[in-house]
């Protein structure tokens, strides 16, 4: 049975998009949906799954 293969967003510590970059060290964490990827400088902060709508944050 073949391996299934899903693509997931890649984004930075505050939940923005993120290209990767040459010559530049990341910390990948997999998370719920998404990449987190966390350069030297910077550290995992508790974030809400960033791939999902929230209740607060919908159109009324």
């Amino acid at each position: 049975m073949p391996a299934r293969q899903t693509v997931l967003p890649v984004v930075d510590a505050e939940g923005n998009p993120l290209r990767l970059q040459s010559h530049i060290t990341y910390k990948l964490r997999v998370k719920n949906g998404y990449i987190l990827a966390l350069r030297a400088d910077q550290h995992q902060v508790r974030l809400p799954n960033l791939m999902t709508v929230h209740a607060h944050c919908q159109k009324r």
